[in-house]
C-alpha cells in the first residue's frame, strides 16, 4: 500500500484504552482507521474485481518484528502455500519491509507495508480486506506449524460450514509457557475462537460482522464469536485438536504477568461493550456436553 496515512490518532486512541477511558478510545480508533480502511477498500474493489485464481484460502501472517523471510511462521508450510487455490498475504505492521517475496514464496505473497503500527486486530483486519479466499486463515508470526495442519484447520472450516475454527497450541519448547485456553483435549468440540492466531474464518460473516475489534489484543475472537452468536449457533464455531501450532504463551513469569494484565484490561473493555465472556465459555460448555460434533 503505498500513501501516507496519518495515525497519530492511533496512539492516541491505545492511550485512551489503557486507561480505561473506552469511549473515547472508540472514537478515537474510528478516526484514525478510517482513512486506512477506505484506501484498502479501494485497493480490493480494483484488484479483486474478478478472481482469476480461483483462491479458496487466504493465509494471513501481520509483524511488527520482521519482514516475511525472517518470521518464523514462514517456515515449514511451503508446501500449503504452494497449492494453487491457496494465497499468501503479508502485512508490514509499521515495517520497512520489501515491496516482494523471495525463495517459495516469490510468485505468491501478496505483500502490504502500513506506515505504522496500528495494532494486530487491525492488521489482520486489513489482510482480510485483500483477501480473495472463502477462508481466512491467520497466523502468528512468531510460531511454528506445518502444511498438514493448516490443511486441516481450513479443511474444518470449509467442509463442515463452520464460521471459525481454532487449533490446539503446544509450547515451542518444554520450558515455554502455555496459556490455559492453549489445549482443550484430544476431541473435536464446540469452543470460542481464543487463538487468533491460528484460526480459520468464513471470509464473508467476518467481513460482516465488522472483523476484530481494533482495541482489542487479546479477547478479539471471543468479542467477534459473540456478535456473531446471535444469528449463529454455537456449534458453528470449533476447536480443531488435530491441528496444532507451537507458540510460548510467555517466555517468562514476568511476561505472563504483563499479558495477564493486558487481558484484564481487555475484560473490562469487553464489560463495557456488555459481553461477559465467562458467561459465553459457560454456555459453549452446555454446548458441548448437549450436542456431540
Amino acid at each position: 500500500m503505498s500513501g501516507n496515512v496519518r495515525l497519530a490518532s492511533y496512539a492516541q486512541a491505545a492511550g485512551h484504552f489503557e486507561s480505561g477511558d473506552f469511549a473515547d478510545a472508540q472514537h478515537a480508533v474510528s478516526a484514525c482507521l478510517q482513512e486506512v480502511y477506505a484506501k484498502i477498500h479501494r485497493f480490493a474493489q480494483t484488484e479483486n474485481l474478478q478472481n482469476i485464481y480461483g483462491t479458496k484460502v487466504s493465509v494471513i501472517v501481520v509483524s511488527h518484528r520482521s519482514g516475511l523471510e525472517a518470521c518464523e511462521v514462514g517456515r515449514g508450510i511451503e508446501d500449503f502455500i504452494r497449492r494453487p487455490d491457496v494465497e499468501l498475504i503479508f502485512v508490514g505492521n509499521g515495517l520497512e519491509v520489501a515491496e516482494g517475496a523471495s525463495g517459495p514464496y516469490a510468485d505468491k505473497a501478496r505483500m502490504f507495508r502500513l506506515p505504522e503500527n496500528i495494532g494486530c486486530s487491525a492488521a489482520r483486519n486489513v489482510g482480510a480486506y485483500v483477501a480473495r479466499g472463502e477462508c481466512l486463515l491467520f497466523l502468528d508470526d512468531d510460531a511454528s506449524t506445518g502444511a498438514a495442519d493448516l490443511e486441516l484447520l481450513a479443511g474444518t472450516l470449509i467442509e463442515r460450514g463452520a464460521v471459525a475454527v481454532r487449533g490446539r497450541i503446544a509450547p515451542k519448547s518444554g520450558a515455554g509457557l502455555t496459556g490455559n485456553h492453549y489445549d482443550l483435549g484430544d476431541s473435536l468440540k464446540p469452543a470460542p475462537p481464543t487463538t487468533e492466531g491460528f484460526s480459520a474464518w468464513r471470509a464473508a460473516a467476518f467481513e460482516k460482522y465488522g472483523g476484530f475489534d481494533p482495541l482489542l489484543a487479546g479477547h478479539e475472537g471471543m468479542d467477534l464469536c459473540c456478535r456473531m452468536l446471535g444469528d449463529m449457533d454455537a456449534k458453528q464455531f470449533l476447536y480443531q485438536p488435530g491441528a496444532v501450532m507451537h507458540h510460548d504463551y510467555a517466555g517468562d513469569d514476568r511476561q505472563r504477568l504483563e499479558k495477564v494484565e493486558k487481558l484484564q484490561l481487555s475484560d473490562r473493555y469487553l464489560a463495557f461493550k456488555g459481553i461477559d465472556k465467562d458467561l459465553v465459555a459457560a454456555a459453549f460448555r452446555e454446548v458441548e456436553k448437549a450436542h456431540g460434533v
